[in-house]
């Protein structure tokens, strides 16, 4: 983010902060004989600080507790912002339009305290429960041997950090081997973009080796898997068992080709630019069909074969509603099971498993994927 763009960035947050504390203020003097002013300020300016030090400082721990308390802050800020700018909009139409002051105000200004506690607890409940999504998917291949079935798990979007922590990765590890699953996809964004974040990364590696499975795990790098702290997060992978392919493909079960992608545009340095897959293709033929971790859906028209399965993540299907029709009109996929024709790649997008920014989801789900693949 350059500077220009984070002075304005900062400055709208900052505004919005003295909105929602304005706001608030004056719904406590008209309820109560609320006449202490400088507390709440303290209260929002210790939140507010705590977010700002918490998605600034990208390499470094600014603690567990302080960690959380920027991202939650964000989705308080957040509703907030939203419907308080709502109300205030609406009122004042009304006013204009009818000319009468309404003696309802407060009662609608209270209700949109309510509606703000409500959305923020079920939306943070919400994006801790964790869904199992399934798909059953069949790959020709160009062989006489015979169909083969594997059971595929595939996460994305974990986002470990300040709020996805050891807890929630145990949890997600967990409801993967309750699937006993053939092989593992991470389809990129294991991390959060701040490897400092972490609070106990060696018991993270702990519970990624608890992973079980016949073909084991593979990974390709999302946008944030980036930044200063890259080789950090590279090195936690390697010794959790976890193979990473960087533009790279390896063979698994001698009928399947596993391809995994850097990310076409990382927040931060990924240790080299993405390079073309196509020359690689080339030289192993289109016999064997072909499983690919591209992070990012915008990148489905750099394949063109129908035994290509293409695995994706990075939209979380908007996370937060109205956001999944932003991502739906941008991406050809933004969720769910794709295919333009029938010899054209077949697209399964996850709308991931963690969170970014608000730990909150409304009106979409934290999931694992589970994919029945027949390669007939």
């Amino acid at each position: 983010m350059n500077k220009l763009a984070f002075l304005i960035v900062g400055l709208l947050f900052f505004l919005g902060n003295f909105y929602i504390g304005r706001k608030f203020l004056f719904i406590l003097e008209q309820v109560s004989s609320f006449k202490h002013p400088l507390i709440l300020w303290v209260i929002i300016g210790c939140l507010a600080l705590a977010s700002i030090l918490t998605f600034v400082l990208f390499d470094a721990n600014v603690g567990g507790l302080v960690g959380k308390m920027g991202h939650y802050w964000l989705s308080w800020w957040f509703l907030s912002l939203v419907i308080l700018g709502l109300t205030d909009l609406s009122l004042n139409i009304t006013k204009k339009i009818t000319t009468v002051q309404t003696k309802t105000d407060l009662v609608i200004w209270l209700s949109s305290i309510v509606l703000i506690v409500l959305l923020f607890c079920y939306g943070t409940w919400q994006a801790q429960q964790i869904n199992t999504k399934n798909y059953q998917v069949t790959i020709d291949k160009h062989t006489s041997n015979q169909p083969q079935k594997i059971n595929a798990v595939l996460i994305s979007d974990v986002h470990l950090g300040y709020v996805n922590d050891l807890k929630k990765l145990e949890k997600i590890i967990t409801k993967i081997n309750q699937l006993h699953p053939d092989i593992v996809f991470i389809a990129g964004d294991l991390f959060d973009g701040n490897y400092k974040a972490l609070q106990e990364p060696q018991r993270m590696v702990k519970q990624f080796e608890r992973l079980v499975s016949t073909y084991g795990t593979y990974m390709c790098w999302g946008n944030h898997d980036a930044g200063e702290t890259f080789e950090k997060m590279k090195t936690l992978v390697e010794l959790s068992n976890i193979t990473i392919l960087e533009d790279e493909m390896t063979v698994v079960g001698e009928e399947l080709l596993v391809v995994g992608r850097k990310d076409s545009r990382p927040i931060g340095s990924q240790d080299g630019n993405r390079k073309s897959i196509q020359d690689q293709f080339k030289k192993v033929g289109n016999a064997l069909p072909k499983i690919i971790l591209d992070h990012q859906p915008s990148n489905i028209d750099e394949y063109e074969h129908g035994n290509e399965l293409i695995l994706s993540g990075h939209t979380h299907h908007g996370q937060i509603f109205p956001f999944s029709f932003v991502t739906k009109a941008y991406f050809t996929v933004d969720y769910g099971y794709y295919r333009k024709n029938e010899n054209s790649p077949q697209v399964i997008v996850s709308s991931g498993v963690g969170t970014w920014g608000p730990p909150m989801r409304i009106g979409t789900q934290s999931e694992i994927v589970q994919i029945e693949i027949t390669i007939n």
